[in-house]
């Protein structure tokens, strides 16, 4: 987060309802806080929001999170209940020449990325400036970060490992030598520690992201307050703020212009998620199992992932012959994605389920939900707007910033930091 509470106040006001809104809105106020929240939206939740459907329900943003001990307590201190993927379905794949593969690189490739692993950089980075794709290219090689690294942050982050700055998107890959090897770097962290890191484990809510949100709604009761665009900056002792960078800059650009204008240059990744529902029987050699498959850009393909929900989590469909699937495309390797009409995106997705998974179908329902800034950049313009950011308008106690560029884009991260804040 940016900035800090005013300790001699106990009460706050937060602007914004989505998840980074309320949950720092239910922290405060089991902490004794008085609380009140408002979004200038109809509902709350912004991105994340569960859609039910006859054939079963659809998440237009986030379908499952990444959870530890200290996210698990918290769901159970909010009443959701999480379940963990299938023991039988945890396979994850990457597409590459034609097949999905759950360990992409050759023998030759696995030798090579080993090697560089254990050995010293060729050429050590600079942590304060350098992107993933720096790091990667430094203590694993070509062949990881374009067939092992690329696709995951394609697939999260909706962008590139060049357009990641390591230090603010993967701060626990920042070398604390960066001279020696990665090998070396995470046997020093480990003993500086003293313990081993708690290893979280994937999970969804059982009654989908959309309970997640009702019950820290519920929690707040009249303390939030929808459809209440808020326009000029209040002035109250706490003053959380929890929205997107351009609500932001618009909010503090006549008391600080220098950082108004910084968060106008940070960029988001545009994204359609779509949850597909398709019968079971359409697919030669049958349903996929496992977590699902992410996919390089250089296949060819469109698609950025695909992940096989009814094969990872149960009541994901209301038939067992009907398989759930969300599909991803769009991201900043191809924005045009969004400009897709309906019709165009369901005769894309059928012709590249063929091509990953052998589907010969056609799809019986599609949720297509498009987002123009879903992920923001964690890039050089994002430090540059943070740093204004800390020095301008947060710099004084009872500004805070909130949000998923302020310090992770998880909800588990967010969630950690919350421990800090009060």
């Amino acid at each position: 987060m940016i900035g800090t509470l005013d300790p001699h106040h106990r009460e706050a006001t937060v602007i914004g309802a989505g998840i980074s809104g309320l949950l720092v809105a239910h922290t405060l106020k089991q902490r004794g806080f008085k609380v009140r929240v408002y979004d200038s939206a109809p509902r709350a939740g912004g991105l994340i929001e569960t859609r039910q459907t006859r054939f079963g329900p659809a998440e237009t943003a986030a379908h499952s999170l990444m959870v530890n001990e200290r996210v698990s307590q918290f769901f159970s201190e909010i009443g959701v209940d999480l379940v963990p993927v299938r023991k039988e379905s945890k396979a994850r794949y990457i597409y590459r020449n034609g097949k999905m593969r759950r360990f992409p690189l050759t023998f030759r490739e696995t030798l090579f990325t080993l090697r560089r692993f254990f050995s010293k950089p060729l050429r050590p980075i600079d942590p304060a400036t350098a992107s993933l794709a720096d790091w990667a290219s430094a203590h694993l090689g070509e062949p990881a970060l374009k067939n092992l690294l690329a696709p995951f942050v394609t697939g999260v982050y909706a962008t590139t490992p060049e357009d990641l700055r390591l230090a603010i998107a993967f701060p626990s890959l920042v070398p604390t030598d960066p001279t020696r090897s990665f090998f070396w770097n995470l046997w020093a962290a480990r003993k500086k520690s003293g313990r081993k890191k708690n290893r979280p484990t994937m999970m969804t809510p059982l009654r989908g992201m959309e309970s997640v949100i009702s019950n820290l709604k519920e929690s707040l009761g009249t303390d939030l307050v929808l459809n209440h665009p808020i326009d000029e900056l209040p002035d109250v002792p706490n003053l959380i703020l929890c929205i997107p960078p351009p609500d932001l800059a618009r909010l503090i650009e006549k008391v600080d212009p220098e950082s108004a204008v910084a968060l106008g240059r940070v960029k988001a990744s545009p994204l359609v998620t779509v949850t597909a529902f398709v019968r079971s029987t359409d697919f030669i050699g049958g349903a996929p199992k496992g977590v699902g498959v992410l996919i390089p850009r250089n296949e060819g393909l469109r698609l950025l992932g695909v992940l096989f929900n009814s094969s990872s989590f149960p009541g994901r469909s209301h038939d067992p012959e009907t398989v759930s699937l969300t599909l991803m495309l769009g991201g900043t390797t191809d924005p045009a994605a969004l400009r897709l009409a309906d019709e165009d995106l369901r005769g894309l997705m059928t012709r590249e389920l063929g091509i990953l998974l052998g589907f010969r179908g056609e799809l019986q329902h599609c949720e297509i939900t498009r987002w123009n800034s879903a992920i923001p950049a964690y890039s050089d313009e994002l430090v540059r707007a943070r740093e204004l950011l800390s020095k301008g308008f947060f710099s004084k106690p009872g500004r805070v910033a909130f949000t998923n560029y302020s310090k992770d884009v998880s909800i588990r991260g967010m969630i950690e930091a919350l421990q800090l804040l009060a």
